[in-house]
């Protein structure tokens, strides 16, 4: 049996991870052959800003596997992906330009990891978590030219649990991913692209996410006080980042008039910080001897709507237990 031959798009961690699993499961291993990899040029990282290869660039290099890492590269060499039967994306996080959409044998093909056409977008994995959902999943689609818009392939359903924070769902997500992939390309193999089922996703309840921003993290410290004597939040009081799409969307639980708009101000933040974990993370600004300095939490649990924060970081210095620095500082 011929294998199929497949361009890989990716970029982050998890997609790297999504990577590895095609190049070392036994089965799938079988079916296709990697022999091309789209990924985002070198950036740099860190507090030095250091020049770094993207984690799937990383993992195709170590196993000998071509690499592209700019589009243009791509258009030049476009060719390649004449030689393939389809390409396959996961967080690739870039548009693909029309005209080589259809140049593999069958298409693209895209992973998303939400319920299209529920959050679509840079930040699938964000959005479900600030905004308090139960479920998400993982919706296989045919690309087109527009931002995850095409034809439904497969999808399935997953249960986000009330401590998942978003590494969490990178993992659980990317997993469930790999399964719909190893299930679609052995029904590619023994069927034709052209008799699966195309589902039109329903384009009128989409929503969208966005790329974040580090401000999206800061909570001010009169609101983070609040929360933490147990004080409901008004709509106002909001994150940005929650006011600004539930203010776009119909998002049931964040309607103001079922709640008159006031909001469990522990949920929220809580959330919040699942969500924006660990980058850009939440924070706040607190005045230590006369100065305005940036205060990052790293740990915070939740109990019978009770928040405690477990560990903070201070601009500049090491993370240390939020007791020690409230104690130093009194900052509550």
């Amino acid at each position: 049996m011929k294998k199929l031959s497949i361009a890989y798009f990716g970029t982050p961690y998890f997609s790297a991870r999504f990577l590895e699993k095609i190049l070392t499961d036994t089965t799938i291993n079988r079916l296709i052959e990697v022999k091309l990899v789209v990924t985002q040029p070198d950036q740099p990282v860190g507090r030095k800003q250091t020049l770094s290869k993207t984690p799937v660039k990383v993992v195709a290099e170590k196993n000998n596997i071509a690499v592209i890492d700019d589009l243009k590269k791509l258009q030049v060499k476009s060719y390649k992906l004449k030689e393939m039967d389809f390409a396959f994306l996961f967080a690739y996080g870039g548009l693909i330009q029309k005209e080589l959409l259809n140049l593999p044998k069958y298409g693209f093909l895209n992973t998303h990891p939400s319920l299209l056409p529920k959050y679509r977008g840079a930040s699938p994995m964000v959005y479900p978590l600030i905004i308090g959902d139960t479920k998400t999943g993982v919706t296989l689609i045919k690309l087109d030219e527009e931002i995850d818009h095409g034809p439904i392939i497969a999808q399935e359903e997953m249960e986000i649990t009330s401590h998942d924070r978003r590494p969490d769902l990178e993992v659980k997500l990317s997993d469930l991913a790999f399964e719909m992939f190893k299930k679609t390309t052995k029904e590619l193999i023994s069927t034709d692209f052209n008799r699966f089922k195309l589902i039109q996703q329903n384009h009128s309840g989409a929503t969208f996410t966005r790329k974040l921003e580090k401000d999206d993290g800061f909570i001010p410290f009169s609101t983070l006080k609040k929360t933490l004597n147990k004080e409901p939040l008004t709509f106002n009081e909001l994150p940005q980042i929650i006011k600004e799409y539930v203010s776009k969307y119909e998002v049931p639980y964040w309607r103001r008039p079922i709640n008159n708009g006031i909001f469990e101000s522990a949920k929220v933040v809580y959330n919040l910080y699942r969500g924006l974990f660990p980058w850009p993370g939440i924070w706040t600004k607190v005045i230590i001897k006369d100065q305005e300095r940036r205060l990052k939490i790293t740990d915070l649990t939740i109990h019978s709507s009770q928040l405690t924060i477990k560990s903070v970081q201070l601009e500049g210095k090491k993370e240390v237990n939020f007791k020690m620095i409230n104690s130093a500082y009194r900052l509550l």
